[in-house]
């Protein structure tokens, strides 16, 4: 496994605060005598709790206070030390040794009871005794390679107790469109800085396959600072089946509207108009439910839905993913528990065109 020495190196150094506050290197921090440690800390948190994030505090104050949490990715504590005074069983887990001490420090000079736990390359969690009733994630796991945060997390999550929430802030996939879709070394660089070795952007879809088999309610979904972050809040139900079986669903391809060559389809302007559809009837007994079906489809031009009706072509509730245009595939998966009739595929932008690449189609035994 790559080690995380690099990730070490960048994120020795912190947010100073609100985003537009610059970062400085907890080092630093720990050089200062006790006074102007804790007058600069004093200041880092409290411009934390005026810029962006201001509204963090009095939304989740009530709701950990009395609960144990777990901070992946803490920095220099400046949200899980208020929670803490606030009556929060917090554990500050990070991977760079000198953010912790400065987060152990903070809590020494102010009287507050934290645990701490510095994240090795081989990302345990043993160490700590499983029942927490939260995990946050904010900004942190998304700096690392999918494959890595995705280890992270599931090892994460053998701590969380069940109705317990995995509380997350990501950047989406609409401000690395608008950054330039660069590579995600180079993104990190444009996002955070000089020597930030990685970002990737994460939607609820992604976050949801990054955690499978696991199983969530979604608490709130919504975005910030004009679409730069988005925060996730969601409730875990249990590690659901992990099962392989699958089937792939070749066609046939009920073509409704516009052009079609092969399976890239040209949809017709206008917010709701069909442009194909495949008759799932024939596949689902083949597995059992519940169910979901993947689909990786590359969509270069205009917007287009993807959803399940039933026997009578209405669309089902909240089934329906909507794909932006990009230069990137895209895999996406409907979940259901019933038998819809079919997937279907639409355009959904009024004034403008569809053009999209449907490369698979399967469908799964679903978590």
């Amino acid at each position: 496994m790559e080690t995380l020495d690099k990730y070490r190196n960048k994120w020795r150094e912190v947010p100073a605060g609100d985003d537009v506050d610059g970062r400085v290197f907890s080092a630093g921090l720990l050089d200062l005598p006790d006074g102007e440690f804790l007058a600069s800390w004093g200041r880092m948190a409290e411009r934390r709790a005026s810029g962006a994030m201001a509204w963090f505090r009095p939304l989740y104050r009530d709701y950990f206070a009395g609960k144990r949490v777990l901070e992946i990715g803490s920095g220099a504590g400046v949200d899980g030390i208020p929670m803490a005074a606030f009556g929060a069983h917090w554990t500050f887990a990070d991977i760079v040794p000198n953010n912790l001490a400065t987060i152990r420090r903070v809590a020494a000079l102010k009287g507050l009871e934290a645990k701490f736990h510095l994240i090795d390359d081989n990302l345990s969690f043993e160490a700590l005794t499983p029942g927490y009733d939260a995990i946050l994630v904010v900004g942190s796991i998304h700096h690392v390679l999918y494959d890595i945060t995705r280890l992270e997390a599931l090892n994460a999550l053998r701590l969380l107790k069940v109705g317990g929430r995995w509380i997350e802030l990501v950047y989406p996939r609409e401000r690395w469109l608008r950054e330039g879709a660069l590579s995600f070394d180079k993104w990190g660089q444009r996002t955070d800085g000089e020597r930030t070795p990685w970002v990737e952007w994460y939607d609820m879809e992604k976050i949801r396959r990054r955690l499978h088999p696991a199983t969530f309610k979604i608490i709130l979904d919504f975005d910030l600072r004009s679409r730069d972050q988005r925060w996730v809040d969601l409730e875990f139900l249990g590690m659901g089946r992990d099962s392989r079986k699958f089937i792939d669903i070749p066609g046939p391809v009920i073509f409704e509207a516009g052009e079609r060559d092969g399976w890239t389809f040209a949809g017709s302007k206008g917010a709701f108009h069909p442009i194909a559809r495949i008759d799932l009837a024939p596949f689902l007994d083949a597995l059992t439910g519940p169910y979901e079906i993947e689909v990786t489809v590359d969509v270069r031009q205009g917007v287009v839905g993807l959803g399940l009706t039933d026997d009578h072509n209405a669309h089902l509730p909240d089934s329906e993913l909507v794909v932006d245009s990009g230069p990137d595939i895209q895999t996406l998966a409907l979940r259901f528990s019933g038998r819809p009739k079919h997937l279907v595929f639409r355009n959904r932008h009024e004034d403008r065109q569809s053009i999209f690449t449907v490369r698979r189609v399967t469908l799964r035994e679903a978590a």
